[in-house]
């Protein structure tokens, strides 16, 4: 059963998830301060956290900020009455993992942790990789560069390299597939699973990143091209890549 915890003040929109998500077989706990919340959050490491931003102790971004310093992996939804987009950029740059602005419907938020959790599951299953190009413990190999989706961990000749949770998802997606173009369209419907218009920009931001923390010289990158027009593709000519980087 996955367990969620639910950070926000007010206490009809909290016992409205807390009713919803439970029918839905999820277990579920509630804060309404950002201080108990985060003693939760430390204390019981939910599957997932849904945090409204508008909280009366604490900014919600602050708290998604902080948690994100030390902790890539746990899944965020952020709540907000903030609808610009500019606002859900920075939410979902920071490493929310959906933004839902407030009024919202209740079965649409409910779909949305149903879907997450079923992308999830199915990410962590799934073994679509060759046996020529995986271990046994799942690795993927593409030349020097390892990622590992058990650990989450990506490493260049053996060298560990920082990369956040969703940057992972990102470089995972493209180096299953060496040669195949995504468009942003296909990164976001297939890491954030909802179709984010006017979000596009998010996937260079990540590209961007990415790319500064695995590329010899991100200026002229050997692992994730750039395919102009279209989008992105993992280099399928990794045996011929640069190999000192980190």
């Amino acid at each position: 059963m996955k367990n969620i915890l639910i950070i926000e003040d007010d206490r009809d929109i909290g016992t409205l998830l807390r009713k919803t998500l439970d029918s839905a077989h999820y277990a579920t706990s509630i804060s309404e301060t950002g201080e108990e919340g985060m003693k939760m959050y430390k204390s019981n490491r939910p599957d997932l956290l849904i945090l409204d931003l508008a909280l009366p102790d604490m900014d919600g971004i602050e708290i998604c900020r902080s948690i994100r310093k030390g902790d890539e992996a746990t899944p965020i939804f952020i709540l907000s009455a903030r609808n610009e987009e500019i606002d859900r950029i920075m939410g979902l740059e920071l490493g929310a993992d959906d933004y839902i602005t407030k009024p919202f419907s209740i079965r649409e938020l409910k779909a949305r942790v149903d879907v997450f959790f079923r992308r999830w599951d199915s990410h962590n299953s799934k073994n679509t990789l060759s046996r020529s190009t995986i271990t046994a413990d799942g690795e993927i190999i593409r030349g020097a560069l390892k990622i590992d989706p058990i650990r989450r961990r990506v490493t260049i000749n053996d060298q560990i390299i920082n990369i956040s949770r969703k940057e992972f998802e990102i470089l995972h997606l493209l180096a299953v597939s060496p040669g195949k173009v995504f468009s942003r369209e296909m990164i976001l419907e297939a890491i954030w699973g909802i179709e984010w218009d006017g979000f596009e920009r998010m996937i260079d931001s990540h590209i961007k990143r990415i790319r500064s923390k695995l590329e010899k010289n991100s200026a002229q990158p050997e692992w994730i091209e750039t395919i102009w027009g279209v989008g992105y593709r993992f280099n399928d000519n990794y045996d011929r890549i640069s190999l000192n980087k980190p």
